[in-house]
């Protein structure tokens, strides 16, 4: 039995809608849907008009087309190709640093599932509300947890994987190495390929190995009557750095290095 606050999927072979059923009735192109007379998920309920919809519960997918967005957010295709190559599981522990409006820390924790926990930081106040409420309306507060706080103030340990989509991400890397259990992972977001070269060097330094850089471009098709790539596409978005901590140290090259410079420094 569905609830008044329940959100429903209602789907025709035109169109869908995304409504809670407290909202009493629909109005649309096709007629006015009752949303009262919705019971259950798989139900079908006709307009005033008698245009048929079925009634579905609605995936994540469909709920992060309603959501909130204030800063440019991780595309599902970005966010896919994440989950892809590390192999998330459920019952991971993940950090997420800038989680924006939340659609990566969601997408992760629709994966890792009840036994599993992200933790996504975002230092911008306003963008922090938002990813909450965006959190609340997926029904994922008991999996993802936002923080309104710096990435500095971090304390998760023992991780299985850390999401990095902030601003000089380089001076991060050591700290998610610690924060991370061995065989755990590290991704950076990056717009910009500058960005993807000096996260690369302090990976290789501390001691991450199976550093890969990816871009996912993703195109659309159209097949009406020939079939051809739509004119539009989804080009660039980020880069998508993955590296992997194999030793539970840092390298004594990187220690002789930072012992030096304290040396020449005094």
């Amino acid at each position: 039995m569905l609830r008044k606050d329940d959100f429903v999927l209602l789907l025709s072979e035109k169109r869908t809608y995304l409504v809670q059923k407290s909202h009493g009735k629909l109005h649309t192109e096709f007629g006015v849907i009752d949303l009262t007379k919705i019971k259950k998920y798989g139900q079908s309920i006709r307009t005033h008009k008698g245009v048929l919809f079925l009634v579905v519960k609605p995936t994540l997918s469909d709920m992060m087309k309603k959501l909130k967005r204030m800063p440019q957010v991780v595309t599902a295709k970005d966010a896919a190709a994440i989950v892809a190559h590390v192999g998330i599981r459920p019952g991971w522990k993940c950090v997420d640093a800038g989680a924006g409006s939340a659609f990566l820390a969601l997408m992760i924790g629709n994966v890792v599932g009840p036994r599993g926990k992200v933790v996504s930081y975002e230092s911008n106040k306003k963008f922090a509300e938002v990813a909450k409420q965006n959190v609340k309306k997926c029904g994922l507060e008991k999996i993802v947890k936002i923080k309104n706080k710096p990435v500095e103030k971090m304390n998760e340990k023992g991780l299985d994987l850390i999401t990095l989509d902030i601003r000089n991400v380089d001076q991060y890397i050591e700290k998610m190495f610690k924060a991370l259990k061995p065989g755990g992972w590290l991704v950076v977001y990056s717009p910009y390929i500058e960005q993807v070269i000096s996260a690369r060097k302090v990976m290789q330094t501390v001691g991450f190995a199976h550093i890969t850089t990816k871009e996912v471009i993703e195109r659309e098709w159209q097949s009406d009557y020939f079939s051809r790539p739509k004119t539009r596409m989804l080009g660039h978005t980020g880069f998508l750095t993955f590296a992997r901590k194999v030793s539970k140290k840092i390298p004594i090259k990187k220690k002789l290095a930072e012992k030096q410079k304290t040396e020449k420094e005094n």
